[in-house]
């Protein structure tokens, strides 16, 4: 590592202005829209993330005078003072070209998609195969999670590959409409950042980085003249976002960001041994998304629920901490190598469901429904949930480990009316009519609803997905549920709370409660995959 460069001491400076060269430039860029993420220099890999976007002026702030890198780490350092404002003089949005996704495959079967770019072709696409993922090395060891998508296009904006990817769904039955950006030419931009403390100014084209003067320091971020600054560990880069506005992005080392997030995703008070399972899970999931979403975007991951949701610092919890550092490094591999998705939901409902029958994607071995328990009494319910039992799995309380845990006991089953008025108005835009009946078309081994029909005075409409139908019918908890009609009434009585794939929260609870390990409560959960160390 190179010496840093001093250019403005605190107090020393009048006036400064301090420009990034091209060199640097260029290489900082192609760092931010990388698919690949870099480490510290403990070796724990840094995830950056969107955290704002669409502005033209942004102030960071730190409780003591923080460093400013005109060209990243390693570059020329700006010493001012605790806040630096932080404004976008002129720039140039970014080229991006759309893709209507026609299919998808994992990297190992590649060769599946071939067969297809002349069958896609006849029917008037132009497909093209475009590699997702990323491919990584660590400690010797080689993790491959690249996927290929075949693909229409391109597309000049977003709502024509839309468009398109809505015809073929209706002609030839794909499952899902999807749109692929893709980057052609990186936005660019002017920025101008001032020390509110002083006079020092620098001036740099298309990003600037921000650092604490201490390692273990936060940085604060107040956008759109919030009264309140929000506070993130690591440091801030402002760039150009797409459209040609500014873009906030926080680059943190992973575990930091999971002691912030594991604690929004499971309840705290839980046993240690479901804090734990619930934080492999969450690195897992965390680091199976890089290089597979924002591909026209500066940063890998959004702060979003798209994502995972992420607050910054400041929502720590000691209990919570201790299992991130307790399983550092720790993530779930599957027999080829590649990590598991290790997806997860609040509450299965006592059975967990299969991934393919939540989202369009192929199925996936780590990721198969089953039963949440080993009670003998659960027999008659192993083979699946069917419409021949799933009555009385609903209208009972099997003793899974789910229903055995303390928390989250009122999600476990439930009840909820609608009246027809209401009901009426949450479909009015399938154009049914007032609903006469619904009826479930198919479900998943869970019982979860997968296809339904609603059914009205002036015909019927048929709804197919999980999150689909749970939002058609007002949000429900899940789609694991059976619907009576009492008078003008529509019963739904349901099990679970979310799409039930991978771990169960609640589950997880109840094992640990009844003894069982992490590793255990993970081999439960995502069968046939191993716990191995990345770093």
């Amino acid at each position: 590592m190179g010496p840093r460069v001093i250019v403005c001491l605190l107090v020393a400076c009048a006036s400064t202005s301090v420009r990034a060269d091209e060199l640097s430039r260029t290489d900082k860029l192609r760092v931010l829209y990388s698919n690949q993420f870099a480490f510290d220099r403990r070796g724990v890999p840094l995830i950056t993330i969107g955290i704002a976007e669409g502005h033209r002026e942004v102030v960071i702030e730190s409780a003591k005078a923080l460093r400013v890198l005109p060209d990243g780490e390693d570059g020329s350092e700006v010493r001012g003072g605790r806040r630096w404002k932080i404004k976008l003089v002129r720039s140039t949005a970014a080229k991006v070209a759309y893709y209507a996704v026609l299919a998808r495959a994992p990297a190992a079967a590649m060769r599946s998609l071939r067969p297809l770019i002349a069958t896609w072709k006849r029917r008037g696409a132009r497909p093209r195969l475009i590699e997702t993922g990323t491919l990584f090395g660590v400690k010797g060891r080689v993790f491959d999670n690249r996927a290929y998508v075949l693909a229409d296009g391109p597309y000049t904006h977003d709502a024509q590959a839309r468009a398109a990817a809505e015809r073929y769904v209706k002609r030839f039955g794909l499952r899902k409409v999807a749109v692929l950006p893709q980057l052609e030419k990186r936005p660019s931009g002017r920025l101008a950042a001032k020390d509110l403390d002083g006079s020092a100014s620098v001036a740099v084209r298309d990003a600037i980085w921000f650092a604490p003067a201490q390692r273990g320091e936060r940085l604060s971020v107040r956008i759109g003249g919030h009264r309140v600054a929000r506070p993130y560990w690591g440091q801030i880069y402002i760039t150009v976002d797409r459209h040609g506005r500014l873009a906030v992005v926080n680059a943190v080392p992973a575990d930091k960001l999971l002691t912030g997030l594991v604690p929004a995703e499971i309840f705290a008070t839980a046993p240690r041994a479901a804090l734990r399972a619930q934080s492999v899970a969450a690195r897992g999931d965390l680091l199976s998304k890089i290089g597979t979403r924002h591909f026209a975007d500066p940063y890998l991951i959004c702060a979003k629920q798209h994502c995972q949701v992420y607050r910054g610092a400041g929502h720590e919890h000691p209990s919570t901490s201790d299992a991130v550092h307790a399983t550092k490094g720790l993530v779930l591999v599957n027999k080829h190598g590649a990590l598991v998705k290790t997806v997860y939901s609040a509450v299965c409902g006592g059975f967990s469901e299969n991934n393919d029958a939540v989202w369009p994607v192929k199925p996936d071995a780590n990721l198969r429904g089953h039963i949440d328990g080993d009670d003998p009494s659960l027999a008659p319910f192993r083979a699946g949930i069917t419409e021949h039992n799933i009555e009385r799995w609903l209208l009972g309380r099997p003793r899974t480990w789910e229903s055995m845990s303390t928390y989250n006991r009122d999600k476990f089953r439930w009840t909820k009316l609608i009246p027809a008025r209401q009901l009426n108005r949450l479909v009015r835009k399938l154009g049914v009519g007032p609903v006469r009946e619904i009826k479930v078309l198919a479900r998943g081994v869970s019982g979860r609803a997968t296809r339904i029909s609603v059914e009205g005075a002036l015909g019927s409409k048929a709804v197919r997905g999980e999150l689909r139908i749970r939002r058609l019918l007002g949000g429900l908890r899940s789609s694991m549920f059976i619907v009576r009609k009492r008078g003008s009434t529509f019963v739904f009585h349901g099990g679970g709370w979310g799409h039930g794939v991978g771990l169960c929260q609640t589950g997880a609870t109840g094992m640990a409660q009844h003894g069982k390990r992490y590793r255990e409560i993970l081999r439960h959960y995502y069968p046939g995959s191993s716990l191995q160390p990345l770093y």
